[in-house]
């Protein structure tokens, strides 16, 4: 199962402002008329629940959104490019490549995240237009879409976590108590990828993971190690299955437990069931090994044959019940937890000091104005001198020390200071 991949995204670039002047009969001087680009599209990622893999992503990996309308004549404003919607699996988290931070966590269906910002549309010539620049002959050109490289990683969210050592018996269960068809053998890590059921009871519908078995020192990437217990992480209730059968039933429940622990200490809140698997090979002995589990301390233990899919009708009643009551809780954490508002900073642009000569001027306001400039048009390069001094950027170049023939960066963008 391909469940973490790398993608890159890219919104539309926006569509170019227009420069031209109206003309009708009997009106010589019509003014500037030119109408801005259009913004260009954006991406969404969305998640959605009839895919449960990263899949869709192995041959396809760059996506762009549709570019921005070029303005037109007569004010005519270019049409916005269309957006891009990715679909998702749900319980996909999505990362920033370049630091690593987590931009979005989509753990419900429907849920949207805008991962890449369309190019502004460019101004046409009558935006310019001032009682002192009354027929400006330039327009700004479309911004580059913002480019951004993703992580995805799946982390599967399933009420219901089947964990246990390899060949505890989950695959079986799985596929007797829904309609999942895991492959299962008689060996050891059977499963090389999550699975994932649907179980109904009554009016309930639930899902049911059945994950790769653990083996000493998963925690530490052993065996399939990480790729395992993070799909642990986002389950609702836990039902560890044991052999009956094999060693001491309590050495291999602590043995599971201690790594899932180490993984995470904080999923020794989540609820487990704990289950003897295998009963119809010996009963008796499935009775003891519950017994013997019982007096470790686990108050919840089953046994069950999935095999001969006895026990398994009062299982799965009682992990609906558990689930019912889980997702009760989360909706009531989830309304205690109100939102924090954070103030938008309040600096707009900042000067560095590249070396001799070399400066840099930081600010989405001003470098992406400067960059959307063509400065070779006739008018454009006065008119950037303007908003510079205007936006008093022009004061806090020569309070850095910028003077004439200085090379002033603005993103994508290079001038030199007068």
């Amino acid at each position: 199962m391909l469940d973490k991949i790398e993608i890159r995204v890219q919104g539309g670039r926006g569509g170019a402002g227009t420069s031209s002047f109206h003309r009708e009969k009997f009106i010589t001087k019509g003014g500037p008329d030119g109408g801005d680009g259009g913004r260009g599209g954006r991406v969404f990622l969305v998640a959605v629940d009839d895919i449960y893999t990263l899949e869709d992503f192995r041959q396809k990996r760059s996506f762009s959104a549709e570019k921005g309308g070029d303005g037109g004549i007569r004010q005519r404003t270019g049409k916005q490019g269309k957006d891009l919607s990715l679909d998702v699996p749900v319980g996909t988290l999505v990362y920033d490549q370049e630091d690593g931070a987590l931009l979005a966590d989509l753990t419900e269906v429907g849920a949207r995240a805008l991962v890449a910002h369309g190019g502004r549309g460019g101004w046409g010539n009558r935006k310019f237009a001032t009682s002192t620049n009354q027929s400006p002959r330039y327009a700004q050109q479309g911004h580059s879409g913002e480019k951004v490289s993703l992580l995805l990683d799946l982390a599967l969210l399933a009420d219901v976590g089947l964990i246990g050592l390899p060949n505890a018996g989950k695959s079986t269960l799985l596929s007797v108590i829904s309609q999942a068809k895991p492959k299962i053998a008689a060996y050891p890590f059977t499963t090389l990828a999550p699975v994932l059921g649907v179980v109904g009871e009554g009016a309930e519908r639930f899902t049911i993971a059945d994950l790769p078995g653990l083996v000493e020192g998963a925690h530490e990437g052993v065996g399939l190690g990480l790729d395992f217990l993070k799909h642990v992480k986002r389950c609702r209730v836990l039902v560890h299955l044991v052999d009956g059968n094999e060693m001491d039933p309590a050495v291999a429940t602590s043995l599971v437990e201690a790594e899932v622990l180490s993984y995470d200490p904080l999923l020794a809140d989540l609820l487990r069931i704990v289950v003897v698997t295998k009963a119809d090979i010996d009963a008796a002995v499935c009775d003891q090994s519950a017994v013997l589990l019982r007096e470790a301390g686990h108050e919840v233990v089953c046994v069950i044959s999935a095999k001969a899919d006895t026990g398994t009708g009062a299982l799965v009643q009682l992990m609906c019940e558990e689930v019912v009551r889980a997702r009760k809780e989360q909706r009531a954490r989830a309304m205690a937890m109100l939102p924090v508002i954070r103030p938008a900073s309040a600096e707009r642009f900042t000067i560095k000091k590249k070396g001799k000569g070399k400066f840099e001027v930081e600010g989405i306001g001003p470098v992406r104005f400067v960059e959307m400039m063509d400065l070779d048009e006739d008018g454009a390069r006065e008119e950037v001198l303007r908003r510079l001094e205007k936006w008093g950027i022009s004061k806090a170049l020569r309070s850095a020390g910028a003077t004439e023939g200085d090379s002033i960066g603005f993103g994508e963008s290079l001038m030199v200071w007068e």
